[in-house]
């Protein structure tokens, strides 16, 4: 009988918590009024049973909720004998949470569901990433996105708004990105928790996308996330955004104006991040942001005084017009006046050579419409784009960090490490 009231109060605190939670030993005991002795016993047998299982602050944090996977039998048996009834919390099995509810009403919110039947809140669940497509091209949402992780959220204005239905106002803390195991493609990674606050209209949605195959989270995200660790890497965009600031550093101590109008790295343009959406719309879309990051945003003051920002272009009827020439341009002639390797080679064409293509990226849709095409390798191209562009700043400034008013420059170790990715 005291065991069955045991579980009574444990299942009873755990289906009324609002959130699953499980209850503090202390606080178990504190209502059952057992002896020390008695009240390990008969958790003892609990455990054993497989009716309940312990979570404990020392093994995952926050022992109020199932965070992570359970230890074992014999690891929580050894816990309970030396750990703290105030840092512990007890939770009901699946097996006990069947014969006490009907799960069938929770059918139409299946993560909801899952954590009912006791699993880890942080259990990561797997999708393809057309699932954030809905978010993404939908302005109802602020859908935030940078290096391995994210979150979604309907915007002030229309949760405010009578006009939105209430299924459709939904938060999503977090998600991240993870990769399939066969090809290493990106997919997206959300935990349990936050899926399961979903309405049931977005589980259902979501729920669809689901991958079965076997998948990992990223290693960062996953650090971040479950153990509050700081990343390990940078990404690729990361790394762009500082090569542009470091350039104008650089700049400025050989006293030039900045060689970019305009640095990015605590506000990136919208899109300016891995590939959500293999398609052929979204590279293009990446394409523009990127010239308009690099040759558009190179700053024509920079290269007054040293030579002539105008030609003259004759034509067909012989008259001449005066243009201003291009900044990839500028940049070239700046370069090979200025640089050259020890044995006297031009680098300014390599470097040029990548801004260039991202330039002729941009124009071809601009020649004509062009259908839109679903291909999963345009993130790999997406990511070599980028990662050319990005070599290409690194070479400039270890080019500007050879004048002599840049002795004493410093740039971030981080820069030529090798913990730049591509998440």
């Amino acid at each position: 009988m005291r065991q069955n009231k045991a579980l009574a109060h444990i299942l009873k605190f755990y289906l009324g918590s609002g959130d699953f939670n499980g209850i503090l030993l202390s606080t178990l005991n504190a209502e059952l009024k057992f002896t020390q002795a008695r009240f390990t016993k008969e958790l003892t047998s609990l455990i054993r049973d497989q009716k309940i299982t312990l979570v404990f602050a020392s093994h995952s944090i926050n022992p109020h909720i199932k965070r992570i996977a359970d230890l074992s039998v014999d690891e929580q048996l050894a816990k309970l004998e030396n750990e703290s009834p105030d840092s512990c919390c007890a939770y009901p099995t699946e097996v006990i949470v069947r014969k006490a509810v009907d799960i069938s009403t929770y059918n139409n919110r299946p993560f909801t569901k899952r954590i009912l039947l006791a699993e880890p809140h942080l259990t990561p669940v797997f999708f393809d990433l057309e699932v954030l497509e809905k978010y993404h091209r939908d302005p109802r949402y602020r859908f935030d996105f940078q290096d391995y992780g994210g979150s979604i959220g309907i915007t002030t204005e229309h949760y405010e708004s009578d006009d939105v239905k209430e299924k459709d106002k939904i938060l999503l803390e977090t998600f991240g990105i993870g990769y399939d195991k066969s090809q290493r493609y990106r997919v997206v990674v959300v935990y349990l928790r936050y899926l399961s606050r979903l309405s049931p209209e977005h589980q259902q949605m979501w729920n669809v996308h689901i991958i079965d195959e076997p998948c990992v989270i990223n290693s960062d995200y996953e650090r971040a996330t479950i153990w509050g660790a700081w990343h390990q890497y940078y990404s690729a965009y990361q790394a762009f955004c500082h090569e542009q600031v470091e350039i104008n550093k650089l700049a400025a101590l050989i006293g030039k104006p900045p060689l970019f109008r305009q640095t990015f790295e605590e506000n990136r343009p919208d899109g300016f991040s891995s590939m959500l959406r293999p398609t052929k719309r979204n590279f293009h879309e990446f394409v523009h942001i990127l010239d308009k990051m690099l040759s558009e945003n190179i700053n024509h003051a920079f290269f007054e005084g040293d030579l002539s920002l105008e030609e003259k272009i004759v034509q067909p009827d012989g008259s001449v017009k005066i243009q201003r020439i291009g900044t990839l341009q500028a940049l070239e002639t700046w370069l090979s006046q200025r640089y050259r390797t020890h044995d006297g080679a031009d680098l300014a064409r390599e470097i040029l050579e990548p801004l260039r293509d991202v330039r002729k990226l941009r124009q071809q849709p601009a020649h004509g419409l062009q259908e839109d095409e679903y291909d999963r390798t345009y993130p790999k191209a997406q990511d070599d784009l980028l990662g050319r562009a990005c070599r290409a700043l690194t070479s400039l400034r270890l080019i500007f960090s050879t004048h002599p008013n840049a002795k004493d420059y410093e740039h971030p170790e981080w820069l030529d490490s090798d913990r730049i990715v591509f998440y």
